[in-house]
């Protein structure tokens, strides 16, 4: 039976034998069309548990329509900076089984301790996995293929808890695919030879093709040598990546292409607010630069209680909101700042919803 066979054969069964999946995704074995993946959208919300100073970060993916893979893979950036401080690991606790603490070898790069506490599942069955990479990612993957996320559908609950502030991390998602011989040929325009002669450098680059790369928020370390006045300039430029990122949404078109130094709206009131504390902390006033930074803290919740509202879907009123990972990114490191000052945040300000 050759591989188209097989792969209709698959198919049939799928659909004339029921069973708990997110999707009718067909057997690695059988695909032979190379898949595509593009407009993947990753979506991550963090809480923070103010008694133990454990964040929860969790993610959806959802897969484009327009896509004709299945994902299997998805994993975030958590390799630890250089110069940062060690972040402890009591309190993290995994799922049973499912998830280890440990480092995957001994050349894998210094990670952020995280652990994954509950593993996406149907009917108690869990269907997708984690753990870490040796290129310093957390990771989760598929328990199988009829698992995958198919076009137009999404996954949830994937869940890692951390020490960790929340930072821009790089992320990725794969489909599942068998690579042959003549798909690389074809795809790098190169012989059997050549193949042949440097075959893993032509596989990964192929593998790497396939993937979908972006940005969302994941764990990182502060700095050990924490300079408060460095560390306000780092949420300034937390703040206006998120901007290009379109975490900060202007909320008209006429406002989207306007350089920084044009921004009106939300961008300015922000900066205004960060300006005004760095001002104070130069001049060495940290009780007002605390005060300022707190003021920056009620306005991010303010956007971000307006978008969950749903007060901001409409662009045509002009309205501006903030996205779940700008409100982390924002809110979380400049609690840390203020309480590095000798300030503190109320305890509602920490556990927002």
């Amino acid at each position: 039976m050759n591989k188209k066979a097989i792969y209709c054969f698959t198919m049939l069964i799928l659909i004339l034998w029921p069973i708990h999946s997110l999707a009718v995704c067909p057997d690695p074995d059988t695909v032979t069309i190379v898949p595509k993946l593009v407009n993947i959208a990753v979506k991550a919300d963090v809480k923070l548990d103010s008694k133990t100073g454990i964040y929860s970060y969790s993610y959806s993916i959802k897969n484009s329509s327009e896509n004709t893979g299945c994902i299997w893979w998805f994993e975030v950036d958590i390799k630890k900076p250089e110069g940062s401080i060690d972040l402890p690991k009591n309190g993290l606790v995994n799922a049973p089984r499912f998830a280890s603490l440990d480092i995957p070898d001994e050349d894998a790069p210094p990670m952020i301790p995280v652990t994954f506490p509950s593993l996406p599942k149907i009917d108690r069955i869990v269907i997708w996995g984690a753990g870490l990479t040796g290129r310093g990612d957390a990771h989760w993957s598929s328990k199988g293929y009829t698992y995958q996320i198919e076009p137009g559908s999404t996954l949830t609950g994937l869940i890692m808890t951390t020490y960790g502030l929340p930072a821009i991390r790089d992320f990725r998602v794969d489909p599942k695919y068998i690579a042959e011989n003549e798909d690389i040929i074809s795809k790098f325009g190169i012989s059997k030879d050549e193949l042949i002669a440097d075959g893993w450098k032509y596989l990964n680059a192929f593998y790497e093709s396939l993937a979908w790369k972006g940005k969302t928020i994941g764990p990182t370390a502060p700095p050990a040598d924490f300079k408060p006045i460095s560390f306000l300039d780092y949420i300034i430029s937390l703040k206006h990546e998120a901007y290009k990122l379109g975490w900060i949404v202007q909320g008209r078109d006429d406002d989207k292409g306007k350089k920084e130094d044009e921004e009106k709206g939300i961008m300015k009131s922000l900066d205004q607010k960060l300006e005004k504390a760095k001002a104070e902390l130069v001049k060495g006033d940290t009780r007002e630069a605390i005060e300022k930074l707190k003021s920056f803290i009620h306005e991010v919740e303010a956007l971000y209680k307006e978008d969950k509202e749903g007060k901001h879907e409409k662009e045509k009123e002009g309205h501006s909101h903030i996205t779940s990972e700008a409100y982390a990114l924002l809110k979380y490191n400049t609690i840390y700042l203020i309480e590095k000052l000798g300030g503190k945040v109320e305890e509602k300000e920490h556990n927002k919803d």
